[in-house]
């Protein structure tokens, strides 16, 4: 049996949702009388009708019953952590959590005529770089790559990387992501 007060979660779900009783009682496949009382937790839902009810919510059962569980997670901008080259030539963003493993993300700015030698991550390492503005020259272990816009290079990511913005005018923008072997516990840009 579910608890009590899941009750008065889904009515406000459904009420959220502009569904009447009679709507979410249709689209769960159960009788009407069966919802409302589930909504005056005048009795505990079975699974199965928790369940019914969450599929009709496009919702999992743990999402129904968990009010508590937050499924989304901000992360504030002044506590992301940042790299950032010795001339302000190079900027990135980490836009995933720290921490969190096997991957990385960043999102990065060459200003025109700068370059940014990349750190090697561990063997077993891929490195993904999607450029969204500008070009880059790329150099993995000697051997070089022209990325324009929409372009992105993939390359492992233990080897020596040096990007370069060739141009003298146009600021190179873009996302890396990083797939770090799995026994590697922190993720660098």
């Amino acid at each position: 049996m579910i608890t009590n007060l899941v009750g008065t979660r889904i009515r406000s779900i459904r009420r959220q949702r502009s569904l009447t009783q009679q709507q979410l009682a249709d689209l769960a496949g159960i009788p009407r009388a069966t919802l409302a009382t589930v909504e005056k937790d005048a009795a505990n839902p079975s699974l199965a009708v928790a369940f019914k009810i969450a599929c009709a919510l496009e919702m999992t059962l743990d999402q129904l019953v968990d009010a508590s569980r937050r499924f989304i997670r901000v992360l504030p901008g002044a506590q992301m952590h940042r790299v950032e080259s010795g001339d302000d030539g190079y900027q990135a963003v980490m836009l995933t959590p720290p921490n969190i493993l096997h991957l990385s993300q960043w999102c990065f700015s060459l200003r025109p005529g700068a370059g940014y030698l990349g750190k090697p991550h561990p063997p077993g390492s891929e490195e993904y770089l999607h450029l969204q503005e500008g070009e880059i020259e790329l150099d993995v272990g000697g051997e070089l790559a022209r990325l324009r816009s929409g372009d992105t290079a993939c390359f492992h990511g233990n080897a020596r990387h040096f990007y370069r913005n060739p141009s003298t005018e146009v600021t190179a923008k873009g996302i890396m992501t990083i797939l770090s072997a799995p026994d590697e516990e922190k993720m660098t840009g």
